[in-house]
This record gives C-alpha cells, sequence and structure tokens, in this order.
C-alpha cells in the first residue's frame, strides 16, 4: 500500500511537470518532465534549469537514460531513447548557494522506428563540496532529480503484453502477507496501460486492484500483498486478471492459483490439543480438577 501511495505521488509529479518544479534537499529543477512528438529522424531541443536552493556549494552531474519502472525498480538503461538524447555542453559543474545553470539537450529520433513510445530521463545528482578531513570519517547525502522525456512517434500501433512468469504463494498464515508476483513484458509498439484485480475466494472474498504502464521493450515486475485474516480458512481461488491496452483496456491475460490458509487460532488449537495429550500419555494431571456431585 505505501508503494502505490508512493507510485501515485509520483506520477502526480509527471502530470504537473509543464506546470512547477521538482525540488530535492539542495536541488531544484525546472519543467519537471518533457513530452514531445517526433517523426523519424525528427529532431527538438529541450531546457531544463538546475538551481542549487541549500547551503552548501554542490557538484552537479548529469546523465542521459532510459527510464524503467515498475512495481517495485527504478531502473536506468543506456539503450534505446538514452541513445537519441545528447547533452549539449558540460555534465558536470559546481553550483553555489543560489547559483543556478541551464542544460540544453536535443533529442534525434532515429530513421527506423519500430515503436511509437519511448520515455527517456535527465538524471541529475548533486554532492555537497567535501572539504580536506584530517581524520575521522566523512559522510555526505546526495540528491537526485530525474526529469522524464516522454516520446511520442508515429508507427504501427500493437498492442502486446506476455506474461513470462509468475508466482504465488501456496500456504499463507493469518495476518503474514504473501506476494503474488507477476512477470511482464511488452512486445508491441506502444505502451500497455494495465488494469484489473486479483480476485481471491473461499471461505471469504477479497479483492486487489491492479495497475501500472508498462513502456515497449521493457521487463515489468508487478508485486501485489496479501494478508489474510481472523475469518479466513481453508482452500482459496485466486483468479487474477491484468487488462491492458494503449488507449482502451480491452486485452486481457488471465491466471488462476490456488491458496491455502491457515488460521493462527488453529495452529494454537492444535498445539494446545497436542500438549494436552501428552501431558495425559504420561500421566501428569491437570493441576485444578472440578468435580460434579449429583444430589
Amino acid at each position: 500500500m505505501k508503494f502505490k501511495i508512493f507510485v501515485a505521488t509520483l506520477m502526480f509529479i509527471f502530470l504537473l511537470g509543464s506546470l512547477y518544479p521538482i525540488i530535492a534537499t539542495g536541488l531544484w529543477a525546472s519543467p519537471a518532465e518533457f513530452r514531445y512528438d517526433l517523426k523519424p529522424g525528427g529532431t527538438v531541443t529541450g531546457e531544463v534549469t538546475v538551481k542549487n536552493i541549500g547551503n552548501e556549494t554542490v557538484n552537479v552531474t548529469v546523465e542521459k537514460k532510459r527510464l524503467l519502472m515498475d512495481s517495485i525498480h527504478l531502473v536506468y538503461s543506456d539503450k534505446g531513447i538514452a541513445n537519441w538524447i545528447t547533452i549539449n555542453g558540460n555534465t558536470t559543474f559546481t553550483l553555489k548557494p543560489g547559483e543556478s545553470r541551464k542544460i540544453t539537450f536535443t533529442v534525434k529520433a532515429p530513421s527506423k522506428i519500430n515503436y511509437s513510445d519511448a520515455v527517456g530521463a535527465l538524471v541529475i545528482r548533486g554532492l555537497p563540496v567535501v572539504e580536506n578531513v584530517t581524520s575521522g570519517t566523512q559522510i555526505t547525502h546526495g540528491v537526485e532529480l530525474v526529469v522524464p522525456i516522454r516520446v511520442g512517434l508515429p508507427g504501427p500501433i500493437i498492442e502486446s503484453l506476455q506474461l513470462i512468469d509468475h508466482k504465488a504463494p501456496i500456504i499463507l498464515l493469518s495476518f503474514i502477507p504473501g506476494e503474488f508476483v507477476y512477470e511482464l513484458k511488452n512486445n508491441g509498439t506502444v505502451q500497455a496501460n494495465m488494469t484489473g484485480s486479483i480476485d481471491i475466494r473461499g471461505l471469504t472474498s477479497h479483492s486487489i486492484p491492479i495497475e501500472g504502464v508498462v513502456y515497449p521493450e521493457d521487463n515489468y515486475t508487478l508485486v501485489e500483498r496479501w494478508a489474510p485474516g481472523w475469518t479466513d480458512l481453508g482452500l482459496y481461488k485466486v483468479d487474477t486478471t491484468i487488462k491492458y491496452g494503449r488507449f482502451q483496456a480491452i486485452k486481457t491475460i488471465n491466471t488462476t492459483d490456488t491458496v491455502v490458509v491457515i488460521p493462527v487460532w488453529l495452529i494454537i488449537l492444535i498445539i494446545i490439543g497436542l500438549v494436552i495429550w501428552m501431558l495425559r500419555r504420561r500421566g501428569v494431571e491437570a493441576p485444578i480438577k472440578i468435580k460434579i456431585e449429583r444430589k
């Protein structure tokens, strides 16, 4: 749940990127996101302003990356759109408190493109300038800003999301969460916007919503968690439905699993029963006896 809140917050920042800057401790960047539509061989330029809003001089480095993000990972790659981006000028510089610098970049699409959606990023990192330390250990805290560069490209619209592998727990105990893991790959040419649910049915019923975005050529790890409650007991059928599409989620991926839920109170009763049985076999009498006499 905490991760979903984090992802939702990150997506909200992306949506407001053209209006508001992004801020991390010591560094500020604006705009927070770029969106372009390019034709094969097309070129576009952009500019982002980086400012030191802290009280220390900061060493700044700027890198171009392909941005990969799923429900548990934020990964940078040097492939794909990262090769289309060129950072103009120095990629390392120093900013004093209150000082700012403009970073310009160029995005040039290749002449032959086999997919229609791509997302890159400028990764801006800052480290405080460390003075000479004569003794002891010096610890510095750096900051990192990610400025996405989203590019839409003409080309065939092929929606194809493949479930490579998935894992589900076999046995679950009350209040101990189990993970349902789905490994997905986008084999199409456009982003796959995912929705759906994990429906868990047995003595009781539960539903876990699914959402996410997978870009062309990306692998995506979807992880959802469920913890049984006091009333959950026995065999549960787990039906997972993942719907996806570029604009409308009309294609579907389905999986079915079986999970055995063992409540904690049942384990406690079994342990108590075994202890009583062993004590009786050894002839140990209960410390308290209740005798009922009839008159």
